[in-house]
């Protein structure tokens, strides 16, 4: 079979030997903040996929921070629209989510409804309402009215929300929307300023909770806004995610001791040490390639972006000190698979469906 000459360069690289082991640290479950966690279940069953932690400068060659890309709306959608270029079977995920996933909420979803009633949903970081689009024409099948309250952050992504309403409304008749440009806990805080105790039926945290400062309190939080019958879906990076082991390397402006790294298994252990009952979907396994070829062309507008996608550094190929875009970029060809011509990562994620029975007295 003959290669061109990047694709040499790429093989060659790849089969370098990887770092040895010498400081190892656990990609899932840091150490919980608070004396209620203490004896987690399943710290002692931790699985290390990193050989290495870099303590990474946190400033770039001419003293300046790095600046993560959450700073900037519109940079941060070109990064994700990169991703999702990289990433061609994100069209066959949405459909999984609304067929098979949708299906799932609905068999654990456990609400009567008065008459005329309003099945509530909770969105927590609903970005641009793709997933949610899905998810809720699904729950449409069954209840006919809905009221969502959709919480990000992003105006810029509420804004884009909005339009995918306007485009989508004949298959969206029925649901109404109030809308909060707030993070999980700014939401928290103004709800709890304001009394607001509203259940909801049905909560999805989709690929936000790693922002969280305490995972654990964010994941009682919201099982405290359920009500009873209710779902609470939420989703990661496993710990078995490519795109999770570069993060728990490269820990850029990061204090690992104050900020930690979660993973999809801190979530179901957190459910397991609280009897939670939760159940776990996993992501088809046809959906997991995402190529980063083009991040090792250094002249690559989609290269750039997907290289600030990985690191969630702004303008990383520009900013990062040489000798560690130099590390990054190897320590990602020593992750990843060369299949005709293409240099792909392993991305994996799992979805969990948590339920509040009924009874009362289960859990808070």
């Amino acid at each position: 079979m003959e290669i061109n000459a990047f694709e040499a360069h790429v093989f060659a690289k790849m089969a370098m030997p990887s770092c040895k082991p010498d400081a190892c640290r656990s990609s899932c479950l840091p150490y919980p903040k608070s004396d209620e966690l203490d004896g987690f279940a399943g710290v002692d069953n931790c699985i290390s996929t990193v050989d290495k932690v870099v303590h990474v400068p946190t400033k770039t060659p001419d003293n300046k921070p790095l600046e993560t890309i959450s700073f900037y709306d519109d940079h941060y959608l070109e990064c994700q629209r990169a991703f999702e270029k990289a990433s061609p079977w994100t069209p066959d995920l949405n459909k999984w989510i609304h067929t098979h996933l949708g299906s799932r909420v609905l068999e654990k979803l456990d609400s009567t409804l008065p008459e005329g009633g309003q099945l509530k949903l909770l969105g927590i970081g609903s970005g641009e309402g793709e997933v949610e689009y899905n998810l809720i024409t699904r729950l449409l099948s069954k209840y006919p009215t809905i009221h969502n309250t959709v919480v990000d952050p992003s105006q810029t992504q509420l804004d884009l929300y909005k339009d995918l309403i306007k485009e989508k409304a004949p298959e969206l008749d029925g649901v109404q929307y109030d809308w909060h440009a707030k993070t999980l806990a700014q939401y928290r805080h103004s709800s709890e300023e304001s009394g607001d105790r509203t259940k909801f039926h049905f909560i999805s945290a989709l690929f936000c909770l790693y922002y969280e400062a305490d995972l654990y309190s964010s994941l009682e939080y919201l099982l405290s806004r359920l009500e009873p019958g209710g779902v609470l879906l939420a989703a990661m990076e496993t710990d078995r995610c490519d795109v999770m082991k570069i993060e728990e390397r490269f820990q850029f402006g990061a204090d690992s001791d104050d900020v930690p790294l979660y993973c999809f298994t801190d979530m179901t252990a957190h459910f397991e040490k609280r009897g939670v009952p939760f159940a776990v979907l996993n992501q088809p396994d046809d959906q997991r390639d995402f190529d980063v070829t083009a991040i090792f062309d250094e002249s690559s507008r989609e290269g750039a972006l997907l290289l600030d996608f990985i690191s969630s550094v702004a303008n990383f190929r520009q900013v990062a000190p040489p000798g560690l875009l130099a590390d990054f970029l190897s320590y990602v060809r020593s992750l990843a698979t060369l299949r005709e011509g293409r240099v792909l990562l392993f991305y994996d994620t799992d979805y969990v469906l948590a339920s509040k029975p009924k009874f009362k007295n289960h859990f808070v």
